[in-house]
């Protein structure tokens, strides 16, 4: 062992945990913002969601080199008018090194006509029926977006009341991972 410690031969292996695990955080909150922009961005029919203190929350959990990541996103809608709502983001990930929160509010404009997500490309929408322990079998539009670094982010919005009822992340790169982020809770009408 060159004189090294046991300590010191496995510090590079924490440091290199350490090191992808704050990689997929950073990857995780960046996905869950650009989500909750695109979600915001597009065209809806109707806004039945779209009313002050209107929120969704989500969980998930992975696993990356052995180590469970938790994952809270919170979508709320702070206040809007005819164009505009203002959304808060919470992200709350707890990893075996803690826990670490972060939010982002920002003023949306309702009127985009988009499908786009930044640094990510659509690559399929369809139909889908999917089944959720909270709130059964649901009727959603599914887009495929394939984004850089062999990545993946799939987003089931209900038909009926146009909110995301999960949002699955993946990938296959040099921090390989999927997130399921299932919604658990919220006060949208049609869901609670």
């Amino acid at each position: 062992m060159n004189g090294e410690t046991e300590a010191e031969v496995k510090l590079p292996t924490d440091s290199r945990k350490k090191i992808i695990i704050v990689s997929s955080i950073v990857i995780i909150i960046v996905v869950a913002i650009i989500i909750s922009y695109w979600f915001f961005l597009r065209p809806l029919p109707k806004y039945p969601w779209l009313f002050e203190g209107a929120y969704g929350k989500y969980t998930g959990e992975t696993n990356i080199m052995g180590m469970t990541i938790n994952v809270t996103l919170r979508m709320e809608v702070l206040e809007f008018n005819d164009t505009h709502a203002k959304i808060l983001n919470y992200i709350k990930v707890i990893t075996p090194f803690g826990s670490q929160e972060f939010q982002n509010i920002t003023w949306v404009d309702l009127t985009e006509e988009t499908y786009e997500m930044e640094g990510y490309t659509l690559k399929n929408t369809y139909d889908q029926e999917i089944y959720t322990e909270k709130f059964g079998t649901r009727t959603c539009t599914v887009y495929e977006f394939e984004g850089e670094n062999q990545s993946m982010t799939i987003i089931y919005v209900d038909k009926e009341t146009f909110w995301p009822i999960k949002i699955k992340l993946t990938s296959t790169g040099t921090t390989a991972m999927s997130l399921d982020l299932d919604l658990i809770e919220t006060n949208i009408p049609g869901l609670k």
